[in-house]
């Protein structure tokens, strides 16, 4: 009899232990997923921003009197692209660097009629705001 019990116990621990391994591998592989989307979604965001200032830099060098951008175009795409990476677990704690994104290209349409020095600081600033953002999420992923 107490054999038995015994053998019934360590079958329920057994269990019990590949059931907590199951979970816990299943947790750990959806934070990688979460992650994975979370990694996607900067890229996309980053990269609306960093394609909206290479589109200006090129239109004035090419002497364009205005920016030849279609700005809804652009303002759909980002608000895309931050609903996105805004709703993943994660998302809300880039606030600081989104905002320094929109401010500095906001400063750089700004800029377009600025001297070609101010212009290219307002360029360099919206650059260095992307590089920070990106830096941020490959400081937050790698925890």
């Amino acid at each position: 009899m107490g054999q038995a019990a015994l053998s019934l116990a360590s079958s329920v621990l057994g269990g019990l232990l590949v059931l907590a391994g199951q979970f816990v591998t299943r947790r750990a592989e959806d934070r990688r997923q979460w992650r994975i989307r979370l990694h996607e979604a900067a890229a996309d965001l980053a990269t609306s921003y960093s394609q909206e200032r290479a589109r200006l830099q090129l239109d004035r060098r090419r002497g364009a009197s205005g920016s030849t951008i279609d700005e809804k175009t652009f303002a759909v795409d980002r608000q895309r692209a931050l609903a996105r990476f805004r709703t993943l677990p994660g998302g809300s704690e880039f606030e600081p660097e989104i905002a320094g994104m929109a401010q500095t290209i906001e400063a750089l349409w700004a800029a377009w009629d600025a001297s070609d020095d101010q212009f290219d600081e307002a360029r360099e600033n919206a650059s260095v705001a992307v590089r920070g953002f990106a830096e941020r999420v490959r400081s937050y992923l790698a925890e």
